[in-house]
């Protein structure tokens, strides 16, 4: 770590600032505080990042009140292993493990860091990670994460989406959702259905969506349509009624669902891989899987016009506790940044 430390210049760079969580807890301001801290050490595989910015995440809440119950059993049941929320960051490297090959000191990147990234510096797994996209301002970069690689794996890996397909999105306005839409169409959708809530109709316009349903002013499940994938970002409606929206080979990928204190989604979850069993569609839920050759593709779609993230709003690295506490609100727009240098 002495290479990394002197790197910066000043005997301050041995610690860092960072957000700083200690116990669960639903208020933000009341489990997360400002912190100095020591600058992580790398292990051989790993780079450390001089972090630009971090962007927020759904499951950074989660992991903020430890909800549902049963992911403290992995999570730390009395208080969090995860101390320093963030998962998605971009940034410059400063330092390579003896092991990695492809990057080295200098190099800009983005990625999933797993935690760490509402800080200075974080350290992440190189194979996590990707060179940024040209076209992109670094900190936005950020934003090209946990939600861009779920819609990205959810229509491309998990729903085998093929050109000429006709897709579905639920959920078209939050961060995954606002990535689906273009990912669908980059991937050669025919046709894509965005539904969102009324602020946010003209968002899923620009975003190239066919036909865009107001939830509010008209239930979705009622159309006369039907679609090869349903990507369902929102869990608004029972398994009965999005069955109904499917083709009769078509695929239901549940990105999410309603969420409680102890084991939803997992009801949800399990009453859907049941199910299908008996359907002649198919339901999918998985979790995505951090991957820097995915962080290229990415990176490409952006750099090639057919991708670009939807910025919701931006705040300094001091004001992450409120970054967190918007995000909690379920009514962020695309992505929100941490930006911290």
């Amino acid at each position: 770590m002495e290479d990394v430390r002197s790197a910066a210049a000043t005997p301050q760079t041995k610690t860092m600032r960072a957000v700083v969580q200690k116990r669960y807890g639903a208020n933000a301001a009341d489990v997360l505080e400002m912190a100095e801290v020591p600058i992580p050490e790398i292990d051989p595989d790993e780079v450390l990042i001089r972090v630009a910015a971090s962007s927020t995440n759904a499951l950074d809440w989660h992991f903020m009140v430890g909800t549902p119950y049963f992911l403290r059993l992995a999570n730390g049941l009395r208080t969090p292993k995860r101390t320093i929320p963030g998962a998605d960051v971009a940034g410059t490297i400063m330092a390579v493990g003896s092991e990695v090959t492809g990057f080295e000191r200098g190099d800009e990147v983005f990625g999933d860091v797993a935690e760490g990234g509402f800080a200075e510096y974080a350290v992440g797994k190189a194979r996590h990670l990707a060179i940024r996209p040209a076209s992109l301002p670094l900190a936005e970069c950020a934003t090209l994460g946990v939600a861009a690689l779920t819609a990205l794996q959810g229509l491309r890996d998990w729903a085998g989406m093929k050109p000429g397909d006709r897709v579905l999105v639920n959920g078209a306005s939050g961060g995954v959702g606002t990535f689906a839409v273009q990912i669908a169409l980059a991937l050669g959708a025919s046709h894509v259905t965005a539904v969102c809530s009324s602020p946010n109709v003209e968002t899923a316009r620009s975003l190239g969506a066919d036909r865009v349903i107001d939830y509010t002013r008209e239930d979705f499940t009622t159309i006369d349509d039907t679609f090869d994938v349903f990507f369902d970002n929102a869990g608004s409606k029972s398994l009965t009624q999005s069955r109904r929206m499917l083709t009769d080979q078509g695929i239901l990928v549940a990105v999410t669902a309603k969420k409680g204190k102890w084991f939803r989604p997992l009801d949800r979850v399990l009453a859907g891989v049941i199910r299908s069993k008996f359907w002649s569609q198919r339901f999918i839920n998985r979790v995505a899987t951090a991957s820097g050759e995915d962080g290229a593709v990415l990176a490409q779609l952006v750099d090639d016009g057919q991708l670009r993230p939807v910025i919701d709003r931006r705040f300094p690295l001091e004001q992450a506790i409120e970054a967190l506490a918007y995000q909690a609100t379920g009514h962020a727009r695309g992505k929100s940044i941490v930006e911290v240098a």
